[in-house]
C-alpha cells in the first residue's frame, strides 16, 4: 500500500509539472512577426552559382528564380528570413547560373550569422532539395524538367 502511493505521487508530481511547464513555457521561435523583421532593415545577401545538367531553350531565368524561390521560402529555417531570389546571370550554352538570395534577419544575435546564415548552410538547404527531388522522381527523364547539378553548388 505503501509502495502505490508513493509511485501515485511521483506520477502526479509529474504529470502536474508536465501541465504547468507547458503553460507556462513558450517557445520564442514559434511566434514570430514577419514585419518586424522587414521592418528591421537588416538585410543579408548571398550569391551562388550552380550548373544545370542540360541546357535545354525551354529553360528560363525565370524557371530557376521560381525554383530558388520555392525552395527557400518552404525551408523550415530559412523561410522566415527569405525575401527573393534573383538570377544575375544565365547561359544556356555553358547551363551555368550565377544566383543571388535576400534574407531579412533580425538585429544580431550570437551565433545566428555564424550558423543560420552561414554560407555552407544556405547552399545545402538547395542541395538537399535536389537529392530529395531526384529520390521523389527517379523515373523522370533527365531533361524533361528543371534538374540542377547538386555537385556544383559555390
Amino acid at each position: 500500500m505503501v509502495i502505490t502511493t508513493i509511485f501515485l505521487v511521483i506520477f502526479l508530481v509529474i504529470l502536474i509539472s508536465l501541465i504547468l511547464y507547458s503553460n507556462v513555457y513558450t517557445d520564442e521561435d514559434d511566434y514570430w512577426d514577419p514585419d518586424e523583421l522587414l521592418n528591421s532593415g537588416n538585410f543579408h545577401n548571398f550569391s551562388g552559382t550552380l550548373e544545370l545538367m542540360c541546357g535545354l531553350p525551354h529553360f528560363f531565368s525565370k524557371d530557376i528564380t521560381k525554383r530558388l524561390t520555392e525552395v527557400y521560402s518552404s525551408s523550415p529555417a530559412l523561410g522566415r528570413y527569405f525575401r527573393s531570389a534573383q538570377v544575375v546571370s544565365f547561359s544556356n550554352e555553358s547551363s551555368t547560373v550565377i544566383y543571388q538570395l535576400v534574407f531579412s534577419v533580425p538585429p544580431s544575435t550570437e551565433g545566428f550569422m555564424e550558423n543560420t546564415m552561414n554560407p555552407d548552410f544556405i547552399r545545402n538547404i538547395l542541395r538537399q532539395n535536389i537529392y530529395d527531388e531526384d529520390t521523389l522522381d527517379p523515373g523522370t527523364a533527365e531533361c524533361d524538367r528543371l534538374k540542377l547539378d547538386p555537385t556544383s553548388l559555390t
